[in-house]
């Protein structure tokens, strides 16, 4: 974090329950800035107990048991940040005299680990972040809840155990259904159920797919049948679960777009195609079991994506990365295309959305250039998503826009909920994106993409070499967590930049390099004729 301040740690030592720390703040500021621990995770702040100060010099303990009303710490990572009002100054890094062996060890000074049995813990590790060098406390913790009175724990534990029997009698429900209609059905190939888990009406490749088959006529040969519901965790009727259930067993073919867990617990006539047409394009996060070794990855005999016959990708290189994430066959994977990405080929379709983009964002019409930064989130999923805005300023950025009459477009994934704070001197220059949804549809306006770990990457080397720049502040922390299916460094086709001077330093300069866009679009799709649709329904419906 770039600042006038600097916290050096000349020493960390937990005795017992207490944290203790010594080190020194070095400071261009009047006023000595307050020490608290930020947790990356919600973003909380926790003011130490005791601070003692002489000078610049720092005695800092905490009892990590008792902190936010007496309470233990919460889940996460602590960084020991220095304060100004809300303003982050620096994060604490240890002085380079000082350079303690960092582990896991329960015996390490470093390290507080209190373990009463599995579901009752607490474990304080000290690390050190991999790509800014800063100091955190990485948190884990698991408390049981209080006990209650008898007869209210009783009357908990029988609706507990009442939900579970009836799942449990639910499922056995639509085993049955399934069985006997799958035994009566009589599969002649002309049955197709579009279905999602996360959609509340056909969208995305389905849509595609369904939209150039009704074009072509086929929904004279084919019945098709449509299932949504917006979320996983959204509640159906019994007659609705009914009814799916019993489509399940006798459509030949069906037909999803993303992780649906309804799916995965039935077993299929051999006759069925199941077809998974994937939301995301191209072989860049790890997923399922590419994670064994992280938070996330699934138990070693799960059903899930294991029922699929047919996935359509975007090239061979997919085809390997999908088949060891979803630990099914490589045979099952068709590097024909996705046909979301037809619209990359569409000029018509093109010339339509460029005009309406142009009304949804006027400034980009008239700016000298238009970049679109669009990162993805930190956190593990959407309940605690977050970014670091703090790494963006706001105010040189506008500035450097401002001097060059450029627009920046700002897209922030839509688990990430915080406004951004854009200085009313430079709306005319920067805006906020996020309350519109269809991120691929800015891309035909944008002259340049900024992003981090994101998959837009994919769409945007469609758009025929435009250059793409990857402001990876947090790569070795990223890694750590979630990690790659390729090195970073391999797969990214722009400049890789860790600062937010670098940032600037290299849209200024204007460095990429068109050769890398080329072979990136090389490697990862095997057309690149916005056919992708046809052939999905050429060869994985029809057979052709």
């Amino acid at each position: 974090m770039e600042s006038e301040t600097t916290i050096l740690l000349h020493k960390v030592e937990f005795k017992r329950i207490i944290l203790h720390m010594w080190g020194e703040v070095v400071t261009t500021k009047k006023k000595m800035p307050q020490l608290e621990f930020w947790n990356e995770m919600n973003g909380q702040r926790t003011v130490p107990q005791h601070v003692d100060w002489d000078g610049n010099h720092f005695y800092l303990r905490m009892n990590v048991l008792s902190v936010n009303e007496e309470a233990p710490m919460l889940p996460g990572n602590y960084y020991l940040t220095a304060y100004d009002g809300t303003k982050r100054l620096a994060d604490a890094r240890f002085a380079p005299d000082y350079e303690p062996e960092l582990s896991t060890e329960r015996i390490n000074p470093l390290n507080v680990v209190i373990n009463r049995n599995g579901s009752h813990y607490f474990r304080g590790y000290s690390d050190v972040d991999l790509d800014t060098g800063a100091y955190y406390l990485r948190v884990r913790v698991a408390i049981p809840k209080p006990r209650v009175f008898f007869v209210k724990k009783a009357i908990n534990k029988f609706k507990n155990n009442l939900r579970h029997n009836m799942w449990e009698i639910t499922h056995w429900f639509s085993l049955q259904v399934f069985a006997h209609y799958r035994k009566h059905a009589k599969y002649k190939g002309d049955k197709i159920l579009f279905a999602s888990g996360s959609r509340a009406e056909i969208g995305g490749n389905e849509q595609f797919v369904y939209e150039r088959m009704v074009e072509r006529g086929l929904d004279k040969q084919f019945k098709f049948y449509f299932d949504f519901k917006p979320s996983i965790d959204a509640k159906r009727s019994f007659a609705k679960k009914f009814r799916f259930t019993r489509l399940l067993a006798t459509c030949d073919i069906i037909m999803i777009d993303d992780y649906y867990p309804d799916i995965y617990k039935f077993d299929y006539d051999p006759r069925v195609k199941v077809i998974q047409l994937w939301h995301a394009c191209g072989a860049f996060k790890s997923l399922g079991f590419e994670r064994m070794d992280k938070p996330g990855a699934p138990p070693l005999n799960t059903r899930v994506h294991k029922c699929y016959t047919h996935m359509p990708v975007s090239s061979h290189h997919s085809a390997l990365h999908h088949a060891e994430g979803f630990c099914i066959d490589e045979s099952k994977f068709y590097p024909i295309g996705i046909p979301r990405t037809d619209i990359f080929f569409d000029e018509e379709y093109k010339k339509k959305t460029i005009a309406r983009m142009y009304e949804e964002f006027p400034r980009a019409k008239t700016a000298k250039k238009v970049y679109l930064y669009a990162p993805t989130f930190r956190g593990d999923n959407a309940l605690n998503a977050y970014f670091p805005f703090e790494k963006i300023d706001f105010e040189r950025w506008g500035e450097f826009l401002k001097e060059r009459d450029e627009y920046l477009i700002i897209k922030m994934h839509p688990f990430v909920r915080e406004k951004i704070q854009i200085p009313e001197k430079y709306k005319d220059y920067m805006c906020d994106a996020a309350s519109y949804r269809e991120v691929n549809d800015i891309l035909f306006i944008v002259d340049a993409l900024i992003t981090d770990y994101s998959s837009i990457i994919y769409e945007f080397s469609l758009l025929g070499g435009r250059p793409m720049y990857f402001f990876a502040f947090d790569q070795r922390m990223y890694e750590a967590t979630r990690d790659f299916y390729e090195p970073y460094e391999e797969t990214v086709p722009g400049k890789i930049v860790k600062t937010f001077d670098e940032l600037l330093d290299a849209l200024a300069k204007e460095e990429y390099s068109k050769e890398a866009l080329e072979a990136f679009v090389k490697k990862n799709f095997t057309y690149t004729d916005g056919k992708a649709t046809d052939r999905v329904i050429d060869q994985l419906i029809l057979g052709e």
